[in-house]
């Protein structure tokens, strides 16, 4: 490893990697492939080059997550088991997308607040309410591959600074392609239990869509609107002209910092039948920002914040169909090592939405 200027740079295959300082405005270029007989790649995403905003790293090393949920007497329900076991697999990194990081004051410039209440006295209503306007949630995802995850993934959100447990999301066993129980509870994913299942992220019956729903009943199961399932989401995916995925979300409006009730009883009453109309003001359009093509570097990239620290076909940002400034975001999620990735979000999202639809970055599969 050499060092200019303060900046570490990492030969791996001829390939310059950048790794920032807080002082330095660098780019984060993508690499294809580590080969860890020059560098292991536990070096490059240890604690000391890369922050993962996860203070529990210890013995670095070994790579190892110690404690990675430090929750008071009333949380033990919540304790993780150690999540996963090395940080130093090997790793590929996909060569469709440039990624630049680019050390921009991009949250500055939205003028945000950084929100995160230490005390949350009802975590479905906190997850399932809007990110109030002018604040950002910053939070860490952590795909765990342990034991019958590998069949059954389940994915946990933490607050990136603090680590609390906010909620998990695991795969069902079902004969329907991805349905994913979330709960508030890191163990326990009993849709029966309506005090810890706070949604539920089912595969659509339109190819490549997710539809994302509170813990009710399913109309046709239901006599009563009363305990109905209300819909809180629409994902679809698509190929864009470039070959490139692309998604588009639709939510209900918020109107008066609440959003807009949707309990449909047929598929004519949902979010996409609203949206259809023409000139509805109940739903909200948000897309996927299309990456530019760079002409220097011969690819199409995507800006990111310092938090995504490495190339993946994960990462993504989602803003309003009708955004103009490319420094605004509503949603960036990025990988930061192996199996974790950074998740920010603000309004109009709910923390809720924003995770279900984080899930699904790891079910599409488009062809």
């Amino acid at each position: 490893m050499q060092t200019t200027n303060g900046i570490s740079i990492l030969q791996i295959k001829n390939t310059q990697v950048s790794v920032c300082n807080n002082k330095k405005k660098e780019e984060l270029i993508q690499f294809d492939q580590f080969d860890e007989d020059l560098i292991p790649k536990s070096k490059l995403f240890s604690p000391m080059n890369v922050n993962l905003n996860l203070k529990c790293v210890e013995n670095y090393g070994n790579n190892k997550i110690y404690d990675i949920n430090e929750t008071g007497p009333n949380e033990q329900q919540n304790k993780s088991d150690q999540l996963l076991d090395q940080l130093n697999s090997k790793q590929r990194m996909d060569t469709s997308l440039l990624q630049v990081n680019v050390m921009t004051e991009r949250l500055n410039n939205q003028n945000l607040i950084f929100y995160a209440p230490q005390y949350i006295p009802d975590v479905q209503h906190f997850l399932t309410q809007p990110v109030p306007v002018d604040k950002i949630v910053q939070c860490t995802l952590i795909k765990n591959k342990k034991g019958f995850c590998n069949f059954y993934p389940k994915f946990e959100l933490y607050f990136s600074e603090s680590l609390k447990f906010l909620c998990a999301g695991k795969r069902q066993s079902t004969k329907r392609k991805s349905n994913y129980i979330i709960s508030s509870n890191v163990e326990n994913f009993n849709s029966n239990n309506k005090s810890v299942c706070i949604g539920n992220l089912k595969y659509g019956t339109i190819e490549n869509s997710f539809y994302l729903y509170d813990n009710g009943n399913d109309p046709n199961k239901s006599g009563q609107l009363e305990t109905t399932r209300r819909e809180y989401a629409v994902y679809f995916y698509k190929k864009s002209s470039l070959g490139l995925k692309s998604i588009n979300v639709l939510i209900p409006s918020v109107i008066n910092g609440q959003p807009q009730d949707f309990k449909p009883i047929t598929q004519n009453q949902g979010i996409q039948k609203a949206f259809s109309q023409s000139k509805n003001e109940n739903v909200m359009q948000l897309v996927s920002r299309p990456p530019t093509f760079s002409e220097e570097k011969n690819a199409y990239q995507l800006k990111f914040t310092q938090r995504v620290r490495a190339a993946s076909n994960k990462n993504f940002i989602i803003i309003s169909n009708n955004q103009q400034n490319d420094e605004e975001f509503i949603l960036q999620f990025g990988k930061c090592g192996d199996e974790y990735y950074n998740l920010d979000i603000c309004h109009p999202l709910s923390i809720l939405q924003a995770f279900a639809l984080c899930i699904t970055q790891f079910e599409i599969k488009l062809k």
